[in-house]
């Protein structure tokens, strides 16, 4: 099963999240931005850089981590292929610690799909049921 799929949204684009863990629902969330920036499958892992924040929910991580990539994207030209996600608890904060894969935008060999301006809190909610995470995000087009 995909880590993430599409789903129908009037104005902008949605994407249900899937993850054995909450880190892995994190992963798939970024391959699901890239996906909706430009075909993913043609983004190489040539180049990492880590990314560390953290915020007072799963659900603010999760928008905040979303945002961060995209600012990536605008300002450095980053495409993500993929990521290793750690997070962990701390006191009433969540932290994410994950290093990023991608390679610099090339128009080129990435034509882009939609531009995304910022992921939302749009119908967000993160659950977990018996070990297995799942969310939805909206990205505002």
């Amino acid at each position: 099963m995909s880590p993430y799929r599409f789903i129908d949204h009037t104005a902008d684009v949605a994407a249900d999240l899937t993850g054995r863990s909450a880190a892995e629902l994190f992963a798939s969330a970024a391959q699901a931005l890239t996906d909706t920036l430009t075909d993913r499958v043609r983004v190489s892992p040539i180049t990492t850089e880590r990314v560390q924040m953290d915020s007072g929910s799963l659900e603010d991580l999760l928008v905040d981590w979303l945002n961060e990539l995209l600012y990536r994207f605008e300002v450095r030209n980053l495409l993500v292929a993929d990521a290793d996600v750690a997070l962990r608890p701390d006191g009433d904060r969540w932290h994410l610690d994950a290093a990023v894969r991608g390679e610099p935008f090339d128009p080129a060999r990435h034509p882009i799909r939609v531009l995304v301006k910022s992921a939302t809190y749009h119908s967000l909610q993160l659950v977990e049921r018996d070990g297995h995470w799942s969310a939805t995000i909206v990205f505002d087009i």
